[in-house]
């Protein structure tokens, strides 16, 4: 239904008359009406019924909807900055890319909505809405309150949220993907099953917040620490920025170390080092040492790892996948349900102090290691020393062993389609049981 801006305005003080029993006022219906692209500045509507209103692209500065009825209301493109929705009812409500910079939303009801029925939120046309979940996408809630709000399957997609505060929020299956938390107040929220891929969340507050069933690999989570957060059955990644602090500068002596030859830096000594799900990815790291430590989770994929020393490392659900492993010392690493697509062991041709090939060569070793279901499917293994190594059901798929040394390793299980194998070595393996 459309309506003009001063039709809008009778109907309104028509109705602010009739709330406080004046003469000349009138109850009104505000539901299903058409005022896109209209100027509403400041205006007051708390507490009022505007389910299926159509507020697009209009200008609501500043303006009070605190326990307005807004049931699939559509807001997307408004600007609402600073506008008030504490306690509004904002189930089913389409926001898409609206400015809502510094906006109160504390416990708003944002869950999906559905209008049964007649008339449709936007077009007043007698089309039945479907189930639809609150989009938030693209908009900008930077420095918003949100504290105490239901964001239950919300659509926040990137959203600006720098600053904001998500206080005691219900963050359950929510949308957050390429969202920006920069900065941003989670204490006390519950976040169960969201998603936050390529969100970055650096320098955010999450004191006392609860996390279950949340993938946080890859998202920035630099300064954020989550210490005095639960973390149940959550992958969170420890970035290198947000490593404690002495690893941090090992890291940045072993980067100078590398990138001089050894004239500058130190080679870095990480060996008994709890780095769990840390996330290595894509650096540079030839030579280090990384002995006993326990790097189970830990993603290392497209790493540079040349000549690095894994001896004795719990690296179990590690990522190495097109990791440069040659001349890498694994011995007697765990090395369980790896994911090892790609990776390089083949040997490194050693050269003299100037820099002439000796006809020799460095083999990686992975003399006695584990790698029971572990994936090597397309792994460079040739030369490599696999001697008394368990690949007991590893997939082994196009992997190339030729040259491997594998007396008493063990392929009970393994899948060897395409791969090629060691001279002598049977294509057939025993199956397990």
């Amino acid at each position: 239904m459309a309506i003009t801006p001063q039709e809008f305005a009778d109907t309104i003080l028509a109705h602010q008359k009739f709330v406080r029993g004046r003469p000349g006022g009138r109850g009104a219906e505000l539901r299903n009406i058409n005022l896109s692209g209209l100027r509403f500045p400041n205006i007051n509507l708390s507490g009022e019924i505007l389910s299926g209103i159509n507020l697009s692209r209009s200008s609501l500065h500043r303006a009070d909807f605190s326990f307005a009825d807004l049931f699939c209301a559509n807001l997307s493109g408004s600007d609402s900055r600073g506008v008030n929705f504490y306690r509004a009812d904002l189930r089913g409500a389409q926001m898409h890319g609206a400015k809502m910079q510094g906006a109160n939303l504390s416990e708003a009801d944002l869950r999906p909505g559905q209008i049964a029925g007649g008339a449709s939120a936007t077009t007043g046309d007698g089309v039945t809405r479907r189930s639809s979940r609150a989009d938030l996408s693209e908009s900008n809630l930077d420095k918003a309150n949100l504290n105490g709000a239901n964001l239950t399957e919300t659509d926040m997609a990137a959203a600006s949220l720098r600053g904001a505060s998500l206080a005691r929020t219900q963050i359950v299956r929510t949308n957050l993907t390429s969202a920006d938390l920069t900065g941003a107040n989670l204490e006390g929220a519950r976040v169960q099953n969201a998603d936050f891929s390529n969100c970055s969340m650096a320098h955010a507050n999450v004191k006392f917040s609860k996390f279950t069933g949340v993938n946080l690999n890859g998202v920035n989570l630099k300064d954020v620490d989550f210490s005095g957060a639960e973390t149940k059955d959550s992958l969170v990644a420890k970035r290198v920025d947000n490593l404690p602090v002495d690893v941090q500068e090992v890291l940045k002596a072993h980067a100078q170390w590398n990138s001089t030859g050894g004239r500058h830096g130190a080679r870095a000594d990480l060996s008994d080092q709890d780095l769990r799900d840390a996330d290595f990815t894509g650096m540079t790291l030839h030579a280090a040492n990384f002995a006993r430590s326990d790097l189970s989770g830990a993603s290392m994929s497209k790493a540079m790892l040349m000549f690095v020393d894994f001896s004795d490392a719990n690296l179990e659900s590690a990522d190495l996948s097109f990791a440069d492993l040659r001349g890498a010392v694994l011995t007697r690493a765990r090395l369980q349900g790896a994911n090892l697509r790609r990776a390089l062991f083949n040997p490194v041709a050693i050269r003299d102090a100037e820099g002439k090939p000796t006809g020799r060569a460095w083999p990686s070793s992975l003399l006695n290691a584990g790698l029971a279901g572990a994936d090597l499917a397309d792994a460079d293994l040739r030369g490599a020393n696999l001697a008394g190594t368990d690949l007991s059901s590893a997939n082994l798929s196009r992997a190339n062993l030729d040259g491997a040394i594998v007396t008493g390793a063990s392929f009970i299980g393994a899948v060897l389609t395409d791969a090629v194998l060691p001279e002598g070595m049977p294509k057939q393996q025993p199956e397990p049981g």
